[in-house]
């Protein structure tokens, strides 16, 4: 997981670079009321094949938005990358998130500038086309819809390197959640048997078992309400959130992705949601 000595260093890295830099894959930032958005992508592949980008939001002060699960309320992020040629999304991953209490409602989200790190797969040139709809919220909450344009050469065309994108892209991706560790991690995740509750187990260090917040997101349809701690035990902390929405397809056993934060500390993991 990079830190920003990492990014810091990379930027020295890529300015040393000779050649003619590739084309600015930039989308440029496009402005609505609370805010301003723009993608961004790194045009060489990583070692794996994947080309990799970031969506950077900039949020004005007192605007916030949505994590991939808000909760009860709240408008998730959408990507559409359909409308694209040679160039499709392989995965979109979030930085933890906060838990965001208005009074009224309670949900998981961002109050300050974000970046959301996107994994896309290709075989040569594209011509990305992406659809992004976010939910904004100051007092009242407000979509932001927009749709980016970015032509991308192929790998063989890339003559230098995009400095700016990559120190942009890199940013997001080390803003991402870490792997778990031997005294922090996911331990399970568990129905009850009326399938109205899942509850968490967690491990953390101990002595730092207050500071603990989870989220929890399962794709095609799974909402859940806001988590409660009900049992703490040493090192091991047990959560349970009320289900608020089932996809109707739902197998017995889904797989969950599950960030768990200790303060500026934060992991992620996937788990199979096991059934009683």
């Amino acid at each position: 997981m990079f830190r920003k000595s990492a990014v810091t260093a990379l930027l020295a890295g890529v300015l040393a670079v000779s050649g003619t830099p590739a084309i600015a894959l930039d989308s440029g930032w496009v402005t609505t009321e609370g805010a301003r958005m723009r993608l961004v992508v790194d045009p060489e592949p990583d070692p794996s094949g994947i080309t990799r980008g970031a969506l950077e939001i900039d949020l004005d002060e007192g605007w916030k938005t949505y994590w991939i699960d808000p909760g009860a309320s709240g408008i998730p992020p959408q990507i559409d990358f359909s409308p694209s040629t040679g160039i499709e999304l392989d995965a979109l991953r979030l930085p933890a998130p906060i838990r965001v209490d208005d009074g009224y409602s309670v949900w998981a989200g961002y109050k300050h500038p974000v970046s959301f790190a996107l994994e896309m797969k290709r075989d040569g040139a594209a011509d990305l086309k992406a659809k992004v709809f976010l939910g904004l919220c100051e007092k009242i909450c407000v979509p932001f819809q927009t749709e980016f344009n970015i032509e991308i050469p192929a790998p063989a065309d890339i003559t230098g390197t995009d400095v700016k994108a990559k120190v942009a892209v890199e940013k997001a991706f080390s803003a991402l959640p870490g792997n778990v560790t031997e005294n922090f991690d996911v331990l399970s995740a568990r129905s009850d048997e009326d399938n109205r509750t899942i509850t968490v187990d967690v491990k953390v260090p101990e002595g730092s078992e207050d500071q603990a917040a989870i989220f929890v997101y399962g794709a095609g349809g799974w909402l859940f309400g806001t988590p409660e701690p009900v049992i703490s035990n040493d090192d091991t902390l047990r959560f349970a959130l009320p289900i608020e929405g089932r996809p109707k397809s739902a197998a017995d056993e889904a797989e969950l992705d599950i960030v768990v934060t200790l303060g500026q500390q934060s992991i992620e993991k996937s788990v199979l949601l096991e059934t009683n």
